[in-house]
Order: structure tokens, then sequence, then C-alpha cells
């Protein structure tokens, strides 16, 4: 498809997932540029590849998707990506490898999960109608109009024993949101829960990636856009953002007309136009951020993890996910750590020396690993604190700007979900201005 007097002309700063949900929604509607600084496409999700250490293949990141992801799994769709050759669907397993376990029911939700709840394992029945209690008391709390708190006074209210906390409550927050529970709000995990696992039973299901992410999404999206007639700029930097008195945006001396700004909130603040108020660069600097550590580990031995996706309630690592289970290679695993800013700045070989901890106790036949990797993103995610505040967006939009990422979104934590859908309202409120 070639370039159209009759399109507007459209540049999309940024091809993480929430940059490139934006183009691909532009495509065909307007002439899009996309600018992308790094070499690969991904943003903090990205394909780094195997290396010479003899891992199949690494992402930057062992990301977690549910099926609850319907923004993703539309997107995928679009680009021709079956969801079978992107994931491995289970239904939800909560396999504490040193607690609670047990699996949803084939029930409608959410009796789904409290028949599974009530056939778990490692709870007394009284700990299992209290979690079940809770659990109905936080749907009411989303349907009242009370005002937000952090998750960790709401299980205070309600007495919610040290055990519950540590088994369940506390890997769910710090994996949905990965915020602590002393400052996660209580909004934002009912606003998961309640267009994940309260709404319909395959909303649970986890999703687990089959291939590198790269493989799933970014690359589909660069060949959508360019059999589309997409100018795709990688090793590119935009530069900061100038407005013209036609109302236009130049991007590096070149003229569009609109913008979409789809690049992580520390690097958005430094392209936006010099004229920007202080009160919406103030907003940016004031994101607060929390890192999730990666840790993978290649072994000699046929690693025998209990599930394809196991949680330690006492662990450094919160879930440690069956490389083999996802078609991988057996000899290897993946441990998230979330919150690995709280654990202090270690270095890479005491990350995997402590998670090397952590698996030997589930496999202790294992000798030390042949190799490890290990990736920390320091600042993985905005923190889905109490009474968050996102920054204010109006003033760039009238300057035919559009923030656009998974920091934006006004009801979910910072997750692949959030970037998705940020780009795709970002795309139709652009276009609307222009008229598209």
């Amino acid at each position: 498809m070639k370039p159209s007097a009759s399109r507007k002309k459209t540049a999309v700063i940024g091809a993480g997932w929430a940059g490139l949900s934006a183009a691909v929604r532009l495509a065909g509607r307007a002439d899009v540029t996309l600018f992308e600084a790094g070499k690969l496409a991904g943003g903090r999700a990205r394909a780094l590849g195997g290396d010479a250490a003899g891992f199949e293949f690494l992402d930057n990141g062992q990301h977690i998707l549910i099926g609850a992801y319907r923004g993703v799994l539309g997107l995928l769709r679009q680009l021709g990506v079956r969801e079978e050759d992107a994931f491995l669907r289970l239904p939800l397993q909560w396999h504490m490898a040193d607690g609670l376990r047990f699996q949803t029911a084939s029930l409608p939700a959410p009796l789904h999960i409290a028949a599974g709840i009530f056939k778990a394992q490692n709870l007394r029945f009284s700990e299992k109608l209290k979690l079940v209690n809770d659990m109905h008391a936080l749907r009411q709390y989303h349907a009242s109009p009370l005002p937000d708190m952090a998750v960790g006074e709401w299980l205070a209210r309600r007495n919610v024993p040290r055990k519950l906390v540590m088994q369940f409550w506390q890997p769910l927050v710090w994996g949905a949101l990965n915020t602590p529970l002393e400052t996660a709000s209580v909004e934002i995990l009912c606003n998961v829960l309640s267009d994940g696992v309260w709404a319909d039973k395959a909303g649970s299901d986890y999703l687990l990636p089959r291939r590198d992410l790269g493989a799933i999404l970014p690359e589909p999206a660069l060949d959508f856009l360019r059999r589309h007639g997409a100018s795709v700029r990688l090793e590119t930097r935009a530069g900061r953002l100038n407005t013209l008195p036609d109302g236009k945006v130049s991007v590096g001396g070149e003229t569009f007309d609109a913008v979409v700004l789809a690049v992580a909130p520390y690097h958005a603040a430094a392209l936006m136009p010099s004229e920007t108020p202080e009160f919406i660069q103030t907003a940016y600097r004031n994101i607060r951020y929390h890192a999730i550590t990666t840790v993978y580990l290649r072994y000699a031995e046929t690693v025998h993890l209990p599930a394809p996706l196991t949680g330690l309630a006492a662990g450094c690592a919160q879930w440690l996910v069956h490389r083999a289970a996802l078609g991988g290679s057996a000899h290897e695993i993946a441990a998230v750590v979330s919150l690995s800013d709280r654990n202090g700045a270690y270095p890479a070989q005491e990350w995997a020396q402590r998670v090397h901890a952590d698996v030997k106790r589930l496999c202790p036949y294992l000798g030390e690993p042949l190799s490890a990797r290990v990736i920390t993103e320091k600042r993985a995610t905005a923190a889905s604190v109490v009474d968050r505040v996102l920054p204010d967006t109006a003033w760039l939009h009238h300057r035919r700007i559009y923030p656009a990422g998974d920091y934006l979104h006004p009801r979910y934590p910072a997750t692949l979900e959030a970037a998705v859908q940020s780009g795709l309202a970002a795309a139709d409120v652009c276009m609307a201005d222009l008229g598209g």
C-alpha cells in the first residue's frame, strides 16, 4: 500500500506493545511512520534470542498472560497469529509447592474458583471457608462506593490469617500488580479480578508463551505494518517533538499531522514539546516503579517441576516456569521475582544462586546449573498504588500528541493487556480528532 495524499500522516514513537498496537490500528487509516530507538521491537516485552550458553530462547522477562487478555488476543487474531501456536492455555492451577494447591472446577464463574478452593490441598476447612468468604467480600467491596485502600489494610480489617496472606493474597497481588501489599490498590486489584476470574472461567486461564515474545507479537506486527505501507524505522531516535503554527507536529524535522507517543514514561517527558506545562512533566517524574527479575537456569539433568507454573510462598522466586511444558527444553526453568527491588541490588551470580536454592528444594537431585541468565527490569512496571493519579494528557491531545502505554490505563496495572488497550485507544482518539 503506497502513501496517500488523502490520508493523514501519523508518527508512532516507540515499538513496544502499546506503540505496535497503535500503529496496527492506524494502518490503512493513516500513513504511518513507526520510530523505534532500539534494534528490536517489543519494548520491555521482547525476545533476546538464544545465546552461547545453550538456552533455546530468551525473553527480557518471563511473562505470564491470562485468558482475560482480550485486547492482546484480538490483536493477535488480526495479525494472523493463532493462539494455540503462541500460548499454552491451562485452567487456573494454583500450585504452591510449599502450601496451598487448587485448580478451578468445571463450573461457571465465579463458582469455578469457589469450588476449586473447597477442594484445595493443605488448607483446613475453616481456612477454605475464610478464603471463599473474603473473596466474596472483595466483590462486594468492589460493587460499593467505598474509597480505595491498600490491599494490606483491607486484609488486616478482614483479619486474614498470615497463612492465607502468604500463600494466596501476596502471590496474587505481587503477580498481578507488582506492588507491595501495604501500597497496592484494592480498586485496581478488583478491576483485574472482575474482568478476569470473576467474569468467566476462560478469563482465569493461564496463557504461557510457547515461543519467544518477538515471534508472538512484535515480528508479526512489523510484517503487518510493512504489508500495509507503513514506514518502519528501527534504530532511529525521534528527538524532542515540536508543535508547529499550523497545528502539525515536527519529529526530527519531518512534519506529521499527529503523533502517538508510546515510549516509557521516563522517556516520554524528554520528548514532549519544550512548552509542555510543568504540571504534566512533574506528573511523569513522580511515577513510581518496581522491578522484576527473571532468572533462567539450564541444568545437565532433566528438571521435574510439579506443575507448569509452580509457586513458592517462601522462596526468593515467586513462580517457576517449567519450560518443557511449553514445548521447550526439559533442562531449563525460568524464575520470576516480582518486586525484586525490595530484595536488594544483588549481582547476577547471587540471583542465580538464590533461585537455584529454590529449585533444589523441589528437585534435590539437580547439580549446579550449567548456565544462568539474569535479567532485571529496574522500572518494569509503574506502581499500582492507592488512589493512583494518571498524567493529564488533555493538553497534549490538543496539540495532536497522544501518549500511550501500560502506565496510562485507567483501570489496570502495567501489563501487556494494558499496553495493548492503551495503544488501541490512543489510535482511536487520534483518528477521531483528525476526522479519520
